[in-house]
């Protein structure tokens, strides 16, 4: 154990599985038990950058923006069609955080942001990939919607912009109706936050 008790593996070894656009691995690696033994383990890990998401929020109108688009991995598990989600992208390599998710503001909603607040960064699913989070929400009027939107069709995407009402979301997040966890967090903090009354 490392100082604070604190697991600290040892003998780690990386076997690539595939590496295309993000990378595929198994790990071999031990822990050390409380008892003191070493215990062998092995696990699959995906590469991934990582990532920023966005809620904006027009607290006058009381309106929220989403998206909605395919997404490969709710289709695979229960057939969902399209995702009703925040706006989110992968980080270039090198680009910050803020920088990010105003490419990503206006790639996907057309939407040009004024004031962005960081909030926290969270992994994704830390048993399987190396992915972490990075949580803003933003104010927004409807003229800072200055282009369509839609995603790059170079990378496939074809994303709807929805405009919905905030406590009509909330009603439908309650019922149920809503899957994405980072949606979720981020619907929840503005709820908890009082920005959106």
């Amino acid at each position: 154990m490392s100082e604070h008790g604190k697991p600290n593996p040892r003998g780690l070894d990386e076997t690539i599985l595939a590496d295309e656009k993000y990378s595929f691995s198994r790990l071999t690696y031990e822990l050390r038990r409380a008892d003191g033994r070493w215990e062998r383990h092995e696990r699959n890990l995906f590469r991934r950058p990582d990532a920023c998401v966005l809620l904006p929020y027009d607290a006058t109108r009381g309106k929220i923006l989403l998206t909605r688009q395919f997404r490969l991995g709710a289709y695979m598990n229960d057939k969902t069609p399209g995702l009703l989600e925040a706006c989110a992208g992968t980080l270039d390599p090198g680009e910050a955080p803020d920088a990010c998710m105003r490419r990503e503001a206006m790639e996907e909603m057309g939407l040009e942001i004024g004031d962005l607040r960081f909030l926290f960064e969270a992994f994704v699913s830390p048993a399987a990939t190396t992915e972490k989070l990075y949580f803003f929400v933003a104010p927004y009027a409807p003229e800072a919607r200055v282009a369509e939107g839609g995603g790059m069709e170079e990378e496939g995407e074809e994303i709807e912009v929805v405009e919905a009402d905030f406590a009509e979301v909330l009603r439908e997040a309650e019922a149920g109706a809503f899957r994405d966890g980072k949606t979720l967090t981020l619907l929840y903090w503005l709820k908890a936050s009082g920005l959106m009354g």
